[in-house]
């Protein structure tokens, strides 16, 4: 994407980095403005989402967004891609937006903002669920 350093695991999509984001990501705490993470996590491990996610909030500059676009378990996008191996619809974005759901879990990454699903395909029932937040 123009205006973004994009990454990706697989040099055949031609990233600005190449690297495995479960290795962490190579930015100092506190030093993003933004990431988007666009049909990438459903590719994460599940046991490995939340290490993610608190990765990319370490990142993230107080204030900054996080915007993700995952396919819902609402639809049938989430369970159609043998790759996917984690998933996600609005309720599980709860474990880092809403305090009670943060402290059951103690997650370090919280989040405000808005998660909504779209409709992205309608013949094929596919859902995505885009989540826009800002670090708190």
């Amino acid at each position: 994407m123009p205006g973004y350093i994009n990454i990706d695991n697989r040099p055949e999509t031609e990233p600005d980095k190449c690297l495995d984001i479960l290795e962490g990501l190579p930015y100092a705490d506190n030093s993003v403005d933004e990431v988007r993470a666009h049909d990438i996590l459903e590719h994460i491990p599940i046991g490995k989402t939340v290490a993610v996610i608190e990765d990319i909030y370490r990142v993230l500059r107080p204030g900054g967004t996080f915007e993700s676009l995952t396919p819902s378990t609402d639809g049938r996008g989430a369970f159609q891609d043998p790759t996917h191996c984690s998933f996600w619809n609005k309720n599980s974005w709860l474990y880092y937006t809403h305090d009670a759901y943060i402290s059951l879990y103690g997650t370090k990454a919280k989040f405000a903002g808005t998660v909504e699903d779209h409709v992205t395909d309608e013949e094929n029932k596919v859902i995505h669920t885009l989540a826009r937040l800002i670090k708190c």
